[in-house]
């Protein structure tokens, strides 16, 4: 649904708070992100230089964990440890803004723990490693999932890894489904930003698992193939193994039981969606960039004009076409289709891929450069959602036409 442009990623890794020179973080917009563990706060913090000493105070944890502070260009990742305090500078519009991260464990955390979604089984003694969800891989090249909400009758899940939340078709509720609206939200979308309304506690319901207390979006979707969409963090707390050869998902509670001869790549969340690295050819040059991997987009590849323009990208390539797309806002969008030659992840290498370029990108959206599933399923996929990592595998669609 959403994100991404080229972006370099400095990443270092900060033992104490003793050293001579603070390192630095540098930013191009004021309000930044949190990897507190595994917990991530989207835009969840704002830089201050007006302030002597900004302090970050982490979440409660007695084990060494990992802290990240992710802006618009650059991460900055810290090893810490319980009640220690670590100092870092964010360099932001030529002013300084002295940080701190503070893991003591006696104070209250800068930003309120949220809640992590977590299923239960219909047989409360059942106990297991791995648990497995059936689905359809349909005619837009999507994952579809068969689940039910607030007990209703069966619904038609789209899984969707371009989502941080689950949302429901406007118009099934109060006739297939029984949703209480007691909120109101901002949703960004491939195609902008829009005001929705909100519902804070439904049951959720796949197969034999069960979620409890999920907060739901309501979004008027323009004639979906679907019912309703499952974002990632349905199984935040687990490993997801997407298997296309056999049409499953796998979820695991650990590494341990996912298969190993996949290839990891490059991962990092923007925007609190998963974005992977990679390495684009056209006839005269190589480009790195990172891109979402949206399994709820029925494309092969699209970039923003932004990403395009950076990369001389229109001038290096030939137009084939041009389509019209619409996010979950419902504006339509126009792009230029093209034909990429090359395109890596790591050592994966795909040939002669259709790419489209936005004519015009959308106001407000800063990441838009997406890696559909007519691409995607052609690698079975883990992710792991416990470290935000993810591993490929190309399959038995990976030479199918696109």
């Amino acid at each position: 649904m959403k994100i991404s442009i080229c972006i370099v990623v400095v990443t270092m890794i900060v033992g104490c708070a003793t050293r001579k020179s603070p390192p630095i973080l540098k930013t191009n917009a004021k309000v930044i992100s949190i990897q507190d563990g595994n917990t991530f706060h989207e835009n969840g913090w704002t830089v201050s230089p007006e302030v002597a000493v900004d302090e970050f105070v982490t979440s409660k944890s007695l084990v060494e964990k990992k802290v990240s502070f992710i802006s618009d260009i650059d991460t900055l990742t810290f090893n810490v440890i319980p009640n220690r305090a670590y100092d870092f500078i964010i360099q932001y519009n030529q002013q300084k803004a002295f940080t701190r991260i503070n893991t003591d464990t006696l104070k209250e955390a800068s930003i309120a723990e949220k809640k992590i979604l977590i299923y239960y089984y219909d047989d409360e003694n059942r106990e297991s490693l791995t648990d497995t969800i059936p689905f359809i891989l349909g005619d837009d090249q999507r994952i579809h999932l068969k689940g039910s909400i607030n007990n209703s009758s069966a619904l038609d899940l789209l899984f969707d890894t371009g989502a941080n939340a689950v949302a429901i078709k406007s118009n099934l509720i109060g006739n297939k489904v029984t949703v209480d609206l007691d909120g109101k939200s901002e949703n960004e979308g491939s195609d902008g930003i829009d005001t929705i309304q909100t519902s804070s506690s439904n049951k959720l319901k796949i197969k034999n698992l069960n979620w409890e207390d999920v907060e739901l979006l309501s979004i008027d979707y323009q004639d979906p193939n679907f019912d309703a969409v499952l974002g990632w963090i349905a199984f935040e707390n687990k490993i997801v193994e997407i298997d296309y050869d056999h049409k499953i998902l796998i979820l695991h509670k650990s590494m341990q039981t996912t298969p190993k001869d996949y290839s990891k790549v490059e991962t990092k969340m923007i925007g609190g969606v998963p974005f992977i690295k990679g390495l684009i050819t056209t006839e005269n040059k190589t480009s790195s960039g990172w891109f979402e991997y949206d399994s709820g987009y029925t494309g092969s590849f699209s970039v923003s004009q932004k990403f395009a323009s950076e990369n001389d990208l229109t001038r290096a390539l030939k137009i084939v076409g041009t389509s019209i797309s619409s996010g979950s806002s419902g504006a339509k969008m126009t792009a230029h289709d093209y034909i990429l030659p090359k395109l890596k992840f790591g050592e994966l290498e795909l040939i002669d891929i259709p790419i489209s370029i936005e004519e015009k990108d959308p106001d407000g959206v800063e990441n838009n450069d997406l890696l559909g599933n007519s691409l995607l399923k052609r690698f079975n996929t883990i992710i792991d959602f416990q470290n935000f990592q993810i591993y490929l595998q190309p399959n038995n669609l990976f030479n199918s036409k696109y």
